[in-house]
């Protein structure tokens, strides 16, 4: 009976640690942080879900009509309901929001999109944290001294000045063309660059 009071007890400090750990980060979330902001609230799951939805919707008119529909969609985009306790989030905290969410959006990208270069993966993320209420832009710029014709220009999704999917050193090799984000984010301050069209 040794090996049954052992597993017994196995079980016990799982369901105890498990139930503690609800609110809490995962443990590798130190590694998503640029900064020891607070934790953010969590996300419930049937935001994510609408946001992801409008990730989709937006991915799928990138692909069928092309930049010009899709950018209007991210700019005409208004945050999900429920989600007003994001978009007052302070710079750095709303940061380490979008660090934890990236994964959310690029499953949505990996599904729709599995080939999809730097564009869609940017404006894919822009479009789902701006459904949750984050201020984020996507970023279209030409390499400033191109060795390659064919990748000469680039995107990145920006959320308060910092790079979200590439490094922070992306922004000194390229001229940025426009930024694109949601109006209605922009209009509440949240936007950090004036929105181009």
């Amino acid at each position: 009976m040794p090996g049954r009071r052992a597993s017994r007890a196995r079980a016990l400090a799982v369901r105890r640690d498990g139930a503690g750990m609800r609110h809490r980060a995962p443990d590798w979330a130190f590694l998503l942080a640029s900064s020891d902001a607070p934790e953010p609230p969590p996300v419930s799951m049937p935001l994510r879900a609408r946001a992801a939805v409008h990730a989709a919707r937006a991915l799928w008119m990138l692909r069928k009509h092309g930049w010009g529909p899709a950018h209007r969609y991210l700019q005409q985009l208004r945050p999900v309901s429920g989600s007003d306790r994001y978009t007052a989030l302070p710079p750095p905290v709303a940061i380490r929001l979008a660090r934890q969410e990236i994964l959310w959006s690029q499953l949505v990208l990996r599904i729709l999109e599995p080939n999809g270069l730097c564009l869609p993966r940017s404006f894919s993320l822009a479009v789902y944290l701006s459904a949750l209420g984050l201020p984020c832009e996507v970023t279209v710029a030409r390499e400033l001294c191109s060795s390659n014709p064919e990748y000469s220009f680039h995107s990145w999704a920006e959320l308060h000045g910092e790079v979200l999917n590439d490094t922070a050193a992306v922004k000194q090799g390229f001229k940025v063309l426009q930024r694109v984000s949601a109006h209605a984010l922009a209009a509440r301050g949240g936007s950090t660059h004036p929105a181009q069209r």
